[in-house]
């Protein structure tokens, strides 16, 4: 029994996998100058949901420091714009070698960044 129960989770929990694995920017969305992502992340705080896990809420000063809290946990570091890309260097997570930068693009004034994953997440402004 708990391996027939085991095996409908995994089924049933597939779409949202694959939905969070692979992702598609909203159509007619659009990428961003630098200095347009930056004066759009710079001094705000935003809510992003993403398809499995916790939500996270990440804080963006105009100095280029950011903070972090997903649940119990929580990082700081630093952030970048190059192009319509946000890099971010954490103090637990990333080191400045292994920042990554992540594309941001906007539609209707929202934006929509792309994680590690492949999956678009909405940034919702606190």
């Amino acid at each position: 029994m708990t391996r027939h129960l085991l095996a409908a989770l995994l089924i049933l929990s597939a779409p949202a996998v694959a939905r969070a694995m692979a992702g598609e920017f909203p159509a007619g969305s659009s990428q961003l100058p630098e200095d347009a992502l930056r004066a759009g992340i710079a001094d705000k705080t935003f809510s992003v949901r993403p398809a499995t896990g916790r939500e996270w809420r990440w804080e963006f000063r105009k100095n280029g420091d950011y903070f972090i809290h997903v649940g119990q946990f929580n990082d700081r570091g630093t952030w970048t714009v190059k192009d319509s890309t946000l890099c971010s260097a954490g103090h637990r997570v990333h080191n400045l070698a292994s920042a990554p930068c992540n594309e941001v693009r906007a539609k209707d004034g929202e934006l929509y960044l792309k994680r590690d994953n492949g999956e678009i997440v909405k940034l919702v402004p606190d």
